[in-house]
């Protein structure tokens, strides 16, 4: 799989956004159009450009979108704002949607995708197999979420941080590897679906042995995709 992010927390928001809204998808646009603040606007653009920028540096790289080995390794590429609109050539696919609602590319043998973004962070994860990613920010560790959310294993590992600190980190592990299992699969983060995520402070053997799964910082931020083997 290969990861690319974007932050554009210090993007011109009007010159970014005149760029954007005649490239982008309509969809994408209308979903623009319900957001209130000018930043959550350009995060959501920015997102989708970013996808099609993965695509056509997947095209142009050609090789394969994932791989089985080292890909505990993989590093987020960092794209600029500006790359985004730069050069752009055209949608290379359109989107459709699966029977559980995920957006998928319509066209036979395309790559798998996945899209998140938070604050003004946006990231996008491709692979030829499903795959699914999250990226998640500092944030107060509710124990009904935490309970609702994962799995007794899961949840007492929280639960028994010895500090705040420790708590919070563990819970953003747990989260974006719960939130990228079920975004692979079309689910709700809710659903129930999913295996024990850690196990002995480690990842666990339930999930490696079904997943390839990659964690990266990037700030204050967490990060974590998960594709099927």
């Amino acid at each position: 799989m290969k990861i690319y992010i974007t932050n554009v927390e210090r993007s011109d928001h009007k010159e970014f956004m005149d760029k954007a809204l005649p490239i982008i998808t309509e969809e994408r646009r209308e979903r623009i159009r319900n957001y209130k603040s000018d930043s959550n606007k350009v995060t959501s653009a920015a997102a989708e450009l970013l996808l099609w920028f993965a695509v056509e540096d997947q095209v142009m790289s050609d090789r394969p979108a994932c791989a089985d080995n080292g890909e505990r390794g993989v590093k987020l590429r960092p794209v600029s704002w500006r790359k985004l609109t730069a050069g752009f050539l055209g949608h290379e696919y359109t989107f459709t949607w699966s029977d559980k609602g995920k957006p998928v590319f319509a066209e036979p043998g395309a790559p798998y995708f996945s899209i998140t973004h938070t604050d003004n962070i946006a990231a996008v994860v491709i692979s030829d197999a499903p795959v699914g990613i999250d990226i998640e920010g500092e944030t107060d560790v509710k124990p009904l979420v935490v309970r609702k959310a994962f799995t007794p294993s899961d949840s007492g590992w929280i639960l028994s941080a010895e500090d705040d600190e420790t708590r919070e980190s563990r819970f953003l592990r747990c989260w974006t590897l719960k939130e990228s299992y079920v975004k692979m699969l079309g689910e709700s983060v809710f659903s129930g679906a999913g295996p024990v995520l850690f196990k002995d402070g480690g990842l666990s053997d339930e999930l490696l042995k079904e997943c390839v799964v990659v964690e990266e910082r990037y700030g204050r931020y967490y990060v974590a995709a998960v594709r099927k083997k």
